[in-house]
């Protein structure tokens, strides 16, 4: 199986349990792993031959953007779902990580990975 790879994409999102994280949008910087088969795409040279990752970068900003989850596993959820039902990969990794919110930390993350059915 091939990848398609979208790393350190950086998003905006009203995110976060605590009063004060509900005021105003997060960075967050996405991981995307997408597994498919990309043979036709590389004999035919053709974009719609493969998982365009630009539309899937936009996908991600605008599912952000428009959200207002409390956790982070919920909106890797939403966008996890999305890339299956919408680029059709076999399987997809992606990784929602929040390098601001504690002081002590470098980053704290979840990591979603999902099958297509």
């Amino acid at each position: 199986m091939d990848l398609v790879k979208i790393q350190g994409l950086t998003v905006h999102a009203l995110i976060g349990v605590f009063d004060f994280e509900r005021h105003a949008k997060q960075r967050l910087i996405l991981d995307v792993d997408m597994h498919t088969d990309l043979a036709v795409a590389a004999d035919t040279d053709d974009v719609k031959n493969t998982i365009d990752y630009g539309k899937v970068a936009q996908r991600l900003a605008d599912i952000a953007g428009e959200s207002s989850y409390f956790l982070l596993e919920a909106l890797a959820k939403e966008m996890v779902e999305m890339i299956l039902a919408e680029f059709n990969p076999h399987k997809v990794t992606l990784t929602v990580n929040k390098p601001d919110i504690l002081k002590e930390a470098e980053n704290v993350a979840v990591t979603m990975t999902r099958e297509r059915t």
